[in-house]
């Protein structure tokens, strides 16, 4: 079954979110690492994740009943769809390594929502077209 693919490819990120944040509060406590750092590195870590997702995105294969519309207008949306969250990714990543702590989130959420509005909505235009071909077909 397809869920116990995507659980067993899950469950090694969040176990390694989790030792990651153990291991920086334990480095923390012993004032090794300072908490600027630890919130740094687990930004880091975030954007990482959306930018390995986002470069998978256009390589899953989706069987062709599944598809809402055309194969080659499905690859070429799903490319601009993991482009655009590469760059939103990039600068989630980006605005956690270099911009002043005290705006580095607030910053990293302004560049990383535009994205995953933008596939959102291409998501839902799709959905809605093979609704509407659906419906139309009947």
């Amino acid at each position: 079954m397809k869920l116990h693919h995507l659980i067993y490819r899950a469950l090694p990120v969040a176990a390694l979110y989790l030792l990651t944040s153990i291991v920086l509060t334990a480095l923390r406590q012993h004032e090794m690492v300072s908490a600027e750092t630890s919130v740094r590195l687990m930004g880091m870590m975030m954007g990482a994740v959306v930018l390995v997702t986002a470069n998978v995105i256009p390589k899953r294969l989706v069987p062709l009943a599944r598809l809402s519309c055309a194969p080659s207008r499905e690859q070429t949306l799903r490319r601009f769809a993991a482009w655009t969250m590469v760059l939103g990714g990039l600068g989630f990543t980006l605005a956690y390594a270099l911009a002043p702590i005290a705006i580095a989130s607030m910053l990293a959420m302004c560049l990383l929502a535009p994205a995953a509005i933008v596939v959102v909505g291409i998501q839902a235009r799709c959905a809605w077209m093979r609704r509407g071909a659906t419906l139309g077909g009947k």
